[in-house]
């Protein structure tokens, strides 16, 4: 978690409708993309976690936390789910929280709450020194989440509103689809399930296909073939191939085919059509 004291802004963000009528060339580098708005939203944290927490404390403003069942209410922080960060920001309090996707190991909802796990150890500390803390996100409402038609009438209840099933489902799926977008990185070295090393399929020559990127790692500087040093031949070392007959690899004339049906009698002629 780390803190922030500027408040986030719409203009600070592309929405998401925005977002998915732009053509792939323009999503980088841009703004980032805003999921999801839940203003006026309560963060619920147990009591231990939060005095153990400054960076919590920090969003409380004049009015103190409200104590229940063993949780502290910190009622009108906004929730603001964005394609980089999860953001908590305290308008009394003029302090907020930016939360990577990468630190959030569990997502789940439970009734009206979604529940957060967040992972506050670097990638090298001790599974047994791992701080966690868990968050319980109480939202009323949500804005600026682009819905077909279809959805916004579902969603939306008489005179507008909606249960407060429908908003946490809303901000469940925001986050967790922003979760997908911000994948954890794979470590140098890092091996696979199967123990083996982990590879980039996607880098040129890395599947032994010859490619327009990767062609110029297969010709020499006369423009003939070779394989490059290092690189598989299909079947490997320990398959062991036939040696090619006498003539392989040239064209034979028409005397010597001629040649060799005379000496095969009569019976091979048919073969030959041309």
């Amino acid at each position: 978690m780390e803190h922030i004291s500027d408040a986030p802004k719409l203009e600070d963000f592309t929405a998401l409708s925005e977002h998915q009528e732009q053509t792939p060339g323009s999503f980088f580098g841009g703004k980032p993309v805003l999921h999801l708005h839940a203003p006026a939203a309560t963060v619920k944290v147990p009591v231990e976690q939060y005095e153990a927490q400054a960076g919590l404390r920090q969003l409380v403003g004049s009015i103190a936390p409200v104590p229940s069942d063993g949780n502290l209410n910190i009622e009108g922080v906004d929730v603001w789910v964005t394609s980089r960060h999860l953001l908590l920001y305290s308008p009394a309090a003029s302090s907020g929280l930016q939360i990577s996707y990468q630190a959030i190991t569990i997502t789940a909802q439970d009734g009206a709450d979604v529940l957060l796990e967040l992972n506050l150890s670097d990638a090298d500390t001790a599974d047994e020194d791992i701080q966690y803390v868990q968050l319980r996100l109480f939202a009323t409402r949500f804005e600026h989440h682009a819905t077909t038609t279809a959805e916004t009438e579902t969603q939306s209840g008489a005179n507008g509103t909606t249960s407060h099933n429908d908003t946490a489902t809303a901000v469940w799926k925001a986050i967790s689809d922003c979760q997908e977008l911000n994948p954890d990185p794979v470590a140098n070295g890092e091996e696979g399930g199967d123990g083996e090393m982990e590879f980039d399929e996607t880098a040129p020559g890395a599947t032994g296909w010859i490619t327009s990127e990767n062609m110029a790692d297969f010709m020499d500087e006369n423009g003939n073939f070779r394989m490059p040093a290092g690189m598989a031949v299909l079947g490997g070392e320990e398959e062991q191939q036939e040696p090619l007959g006498d003539g392989a690899g040239r064209s034979r004339t028409a005397a010597e085919l001629d040649a060799e049906e005379g000496a095969d009698g009569d019976d091979a002629k048919w073969q030959r059509t041309g």
